[in-house]
């Protein structure tokens, strides 16, 4: 273990009694505080699976920092210093999900907290009683957060739905009892950014007219479906609600196209309001309205507008249930959902009533705002890029390194790669990095997964015993660069068990070449058609193969490992290499291997990329490759029989390969070429090279790393 342990001077871990392993459990905890002027306050508190924490009505933080099984990030929050005496509330809502998936670990669910005046502790959290002259937090059920609804994503726990006529009773009380919970451990990371956004402008409004769907019509897939061993959710017939049903029934009729800047408006019954943030933002969505009697509200958003339609928001574009609903009684209502969103647009739809939106903002949740800048001459284009990619870090980067802020908050491997580089380029720093690899470190053994084997994203659920054995490669990669980051040797020590035991799995597939053959499971090259061509033996992979073990030779002084990384990288390419092309994959007949005689282009960047072709052995693939492809060569329609690479992984191996070269000015065309109009469109950094996918992915963010690199070569 590694990051320095926590601990609580009074506080033990509570929860409602027998209720721990209850799914989608909401808490609310609170505790009566008498501030006094000039006295300092600080809140310290560890929870399972999220928290949400106000000091009266002021919203103070969420999290907490995710971890690995058994270990809890503990936060140190400050609620201030009052100018006179007053008397107020500290309020932590808790969610406990209990159920697998990429966000939080399937883990009891309990809150362990104090609150302290001058540094005493003057309340906290406990069973039936507590330290002499030290106030208990009490708690309820948050009861006006419905309990019984679907999942948000496979990915992610649940949805979110509220009815806020349910007003808190003594009925709701909970007996707290102590609860299990492992090892406390710091934050390690910066306190995340909860600043608000506004929108720019409402561009669009009409009718909403509602019909529920026919059973046999609604959404029915792998997350709106019936529990299975792998997916943990209500039965959908016991469901309170289905919110991606109800918008089902919505039909929507554009009224009104004409774009407008925000402002407070009247949203009529059965009608809607199109808003435009103007960019892609993540965090809690925020709503101040009015409504004189009962209303249904819908906030269902995106990050595109799709359908060419000017209202084109489609909440279940990614396969996500993407949308919040209120039912709110007659009267003034401030509203904050509890999980934070990632989107541009939202459709605000009501039904049953009408209500006056007063506000209407994101309360963000991502990285502290960042201070690199490029110079005052660079292209416009490029600093619009730029300023894309340090955004989307910022929205990817906050107790970990996510994939993406919206479909799954999950922590790939692979991914971290390039997102880690960012890290290191906009901040000086690597303390995410070190928090997202020690969670691969701190478990004993990861379930539903072979031994030796890493999980391809972490803190995170497997019951499917799905893994991607490329990606645990690129976890050595990875620990490589961080050590030269670094010079941290204790994490590399540390790690050395893991990596030990991922080249005793891997031995177990060498074939007679030493070649890695007929991988198990979700074997991933990239988002092409690449990912076609894995099997039997699969070059790209032998590849990135070879270049682990010699990291890893390279970290612990294996000599014998480094003989064995060359001799493997001087087999792929060997065998591989058809006189003008890498061919991606060979077939197993009998005893003998045969080149499948396809060819594509993440294929050679790989070959480049890890040392098994340079300029000087292979001359004319180099510049073909430097000269003839990039983000042009498709609609110039040469090479057809050489399948065009992706954004993820391919066209950033490409990228990265030809800044090795010192190629800036192809790598600045490049780079308008495949990332222009993403930044124009959403103001961050996708995916894949269209907008099917993801628009908002932590990887992305590397393209800073060029342009600040190349800015400073100038």
């Amino acid at each position: 273990m590694l990051s320095k342990r926590e601990r609580f001077e009074k506080a033990v871990p509570v929860w409602a009694q027998g209720r721990n392993r209850e799914m989608n459990l909401s808490l609310v905890f609170t505790l009566p505080v008498g501030f006094r002027q000039g006295r300092k306050y600080g809140l310290t508190l560890a929870a399972s699976s999220a928290y949400m924490a106000f000091c009266g009505d002021e919203f103070v933080s969420t999290g907490p920092a995710r971890c690995g099984r058994g270990y809890y990030r503990v936060d140190r929050l400050d609620l201030g210093t009052p100018e006179r005496d007053a008397d107020g509330e500290v309020r932590i809502i808790v969610a406990g999900y209990n159920v697998n998936s990429f966000q939080y670990l399937d883990m009891p669910a309990f809150l362990c907290a104090e609150v302290t005046e001058d540094g005493k502790v003057i309340g906290c959290t406990g069973a039936d009683s507590a330290a002499p002259g030290t106030a208990r937090f009490e708690a309820s059920v948050y009861t006006q957060r419905i309990q019984k609804i679907q999942r948000y994503s496979f990915q992610r726990a649940f949805a979110e739905a509220y009815d806020m006529r349910r007003l808190p009773g003594t009925g709701d009380r909970v007996k707290l009892t102590e609860t299990e919970a492992g090892v406390f451990l710091e934050r390690g990371v910066p306190a995340a950014d909860f600043s608000i956004e506004a929108p720019e402008w409402i561009t669009c409004r009409g009718a909403a007219h509602y019909r529920p769907i026919a059973a046999d019509q609604r959404i029915k897939n792998r997350v709106i479906n019936e529990p299975r061993n792998d997916f943990k959710c209500f039965p959908l017939d016991e469901l309170e609600v289905c919110t991606a049903w109800e918008a089902q029934g919505f039909e929507y009729t554009v009224s009104e196209p004409g774009i407008e800047p925000f402002a407070p408006t009247a949203v009529a019954k059965d009608s809607f309001v199109l808003i435009d943030m103007g960019r892609e933002f993540t965090g809690m969505i925020g709503l101040e309205c009015e409504t004189d009697s009962l209303v249904d509200v819908y906030v269902l958003e995106s990050e595109t507008l799709t359908g060419g339609r000017p209202d084109g928001v489609d909440f279940y574009r990614l396969g996500d249930s993407d949308l919040i609903k209120w039912t709110l009684p007659a009267g003034r209502h401030s509203l904050l959902t509890f999980e934070p969103y990632s989107f541009r647009y939202a459709k605000l739809a009501v039904r049953g009533g009408s209500l006056k939106l007063n506000k209407f903002y994101v309360r963000r949740y991502s990285y502290g705002k960042i201070a690199k800048t490029l110079s005052p001459d660079t292209d416009p284009e490029l600093r619009q890029i730029f300023d894309a990619a340090v955004e989307t870090f910022r929205q990817n980067a906050v107790d970990i390194f996510m994939d993406c802020p919206s479909r799954e908050r999950a922590g790939w491997l692979c991914d971290s790669y390039f997102t880690s580089r960012t890290e290191k380029c906009l901040t000086g720093g690597s303390r995410i990095e070190r928090n997202f690899l020690e969670n691969f470190l701190l478990p004993d053994h990861f379930e539903f997964i072979p031994e030796g084997m890493l999980p391809m994203c972490y803190p995170s659920d497997h019951n499917d015993g799905v893994f991607i054995p490329t990606w645990a490669m690129w976890f050595v990669v990875e620990l490589g660069e961080y050590f030269e980051r670094t010079g941290d040797r204790e994490l590399v020590d540390f790690a050395r068990a893991r990596v030990d035991g991922l080249i005793r799995y891997f031995e177990g597939f060498e074939n007679e070449f030493g070649l890695l053959e007929k991988l198990q499971s979700w074997v991933f090259i990239e988002w092409s058609h690449s990912n076609d061509l894995v099997q039997d033996v699969n070059f790209p992979l032998n590849f990135l193969y070879a270049r682990m073990l010699r990291t890893a030779a390279d970290l612990y002084g294996d000599n014998a490992l480094l003989v064995k990384a060359e001799n493997l990288l001087r087999t792929a390419s060997a065998m591989s290499f058809t006189g003008r092309f890498f061919c991606d994959n060979a077939y197993r007949r009998g005893d003998r291997l045969v080149l499948s005689g396809e060819c594509t282009e993440s294929c050679q960047y790989y070959a480049f990329y890890f040392g098994a072709a340079d300029e000087t052995t292979h001359p004319d693939l180099y510049n073909i490759l430097v000269n003839e492809f990039g983000p042009d060569r498709e609609a110039a329609g040469t090479y057809k029989e050489i399948a065009p690479a992706n954004a993820f992984i391919g066209n950033y191996l490409r990228l990265d390969w030809l800044m090795r070269q010192g190629l800036y000015d192809k790598v600045r065309d490049n780079i308008r070429g495949y990332f222009g109009e993403m930044a124009r469109k959403t103001g961050t950094l996708w995916e894949l090279m269209r907008s099917v996918a993801s628009c908002n992915h932590g990887f992305a963010s590397h393209v800073a790393v060029w342009l600040a690199d190349m800015d400073a070569a100038r």
